[in-house]
């Protein structure tokens, strides 16, 4: 019986799983290799042997294992990164690009589990033991390295040990006022008694009497803070409709949030608001030009946030060290994670670690909103990234 060999044109499914080569009925054996050396595969279904190389240039030290990626600016620029021990190089048309060397925190052994994407100008570079960086062309000859920072999450699961996490402050740009000028700065009012709307006490409330006006919160002295968020507790049926809530740089009082169309408050509701601001202010005013109803005016708290990346770092103490990093406390590998709490409003805000004192005491930025107290939270979850669990690889979604 003569023997048949039929015909393969098409090889566009490139390399298959030795466990797919006995498999001859799958639609994708015609079109599959077991083996592709030297060559590569077109997309309409042939082969072509692969490109030829020439010696470049000799790496920075050739006794240690080094890899090349590709970086792709556009159809008519392209790079070779040399990635070795703790720096990239970058090579271009035939010849390595100036002086141009990036430090990185990248180990000879850990330069094949590197994991990356591009897109444009910028690569995303990720390790399971490194933080992600972000690798940056600006010109052809300018290239620089940065940690990509996760601004909220991912964490682990909340909390369900008996370990509370108490802060030190509310991250608020005002502090807990006992009166209009204690414990600092001065609180003020067109009507009522201002430094009720900033006691911490859901039980008083400032009362303007009328169905307009203003309270402001002025810093001691010559000193200035950045304010980016907001949230007001009113009493039920006597909140605020609309309003303008303004800084003062000196001389003129600066629009930063406008609110209209905002009746309807229930009995204890909170309601939290955020804007964009870099500017650091000496006082900060909410003007309310129109009440609920054409009722008077009553606030029982607000809570006006410090913007995390000028604040001044707290304490947050634990508890106890159980469901801490397995029960080991805090560690000094912890500088940098982000943690997630729930205050006693029921609305989570996130905290950035800058520095670890003990086991139980580390100091946070607090980001999103103020606290609405001081009191032992009990709901917390610690983010995901520590060194060995850090992103391992990703992707670009919908290639943006």
């Amino acid at each position: 019986m003569p023997t048949l060999y039929p015909i393969q044109d098409t090889f566009v499914r490139g390399e298959i799983s030795p466990r797919l080569h006995a498999r001859a009925s799958l639609d994708l054996y015609r079109a599959a290799l077991s083996r592709c050396e030297n060559f590569l595969t077109l997309p309409h279904g042939g082969i072509r042997k692969r490109g030829g190389t020439y010696f470049c240039a000799e790496v920075k030290d050739s006794s240690k294992a080094t890899r090349l990626i590709p970086f792709i600016f556009s159809a008519d620029q392209a790079y070779a990164l040399e990635f070795g021990d703790l720096y990239i190089r970058v090579h271009a048309y035939g010849a390595r690009v100036g002086t141009v060397e990036v430090a990185t925190p990248y180990l000879e052994a850990d330069l094949f589990d590197l994991q990356f994407v591009q897109s444009a100008d910028q690569m995303w570079i990720t390790h399971k033991n490194h933080l992600p960086q972000v690798l940056t062309r600006t010109a052809h000859t300018t290239w620089t390295l940065a940690e990509f920072v996760f601004l909220d999450g991912p964490y682990d699961d909340i909390n369900t040990s008996a370990t509370t996490l108490t802060p030190a402050e509310t991250g608020a740009v005002h502090p807990d006022m006992t009166s209009d000028t204690l414990p600092t700065g001065t609180a003020a009012s067109s009507a009522g008694t201002a430094y009720l709307a900033f006691d911490r006490d859901n039980g008083t409330d400032l009362n303007f009497g009328t169905t307009t006006g203003n309270v402001s919160y002025d810093f001691a002295g010559t000193a200035t803070k950045v304010c980016d968020a907001y949230w007001i507790r009113a009493v039920g049926g006597r909140g605020p409709a609309a309003w303008d809530f303004q800084g003062l740089d000196g001389t003129s009082w600066i629009s930063l949030d406008s609110r209209t169309a905002e009746p309807g408050w229930s009995r204890g509701e909170v309601r939290f608001y955020e804007f964009q601001n870099a500017t650091a202010y000496q006082s900060y005013r909410l003007d309310i030009s129109v009440s609920e109803d054409d009722a008077n005016i009553r606030i029982a708290e607000m809570g006006w946030h410090e913007d995390g990346d000028t604040q001044t770092p707290f304490d947050l103490t634990a508890s106890s060290i159980v469901g801490i990093n397995d029960g080991t406390g805090f560690q000094t590998s912890d500088v940098g994670r982000t943690i997630r709490l729930l205050g006693s409003d029921a609305v989570w805000r996130w905290a950035r670690i800058t520095s670890r004192s003990s086991a139980t005491v580390v100091k946070v930025r607090l980001y999103g909103h103020a606290l609405p107290n001081l009191s032992p939270i009990a709901r917390w979850r610690l983010g995901t990234f520590v060194p060995g669990k850090y992103v391992q690889s990703g992707s670009l979604y919908e290639e943006r």
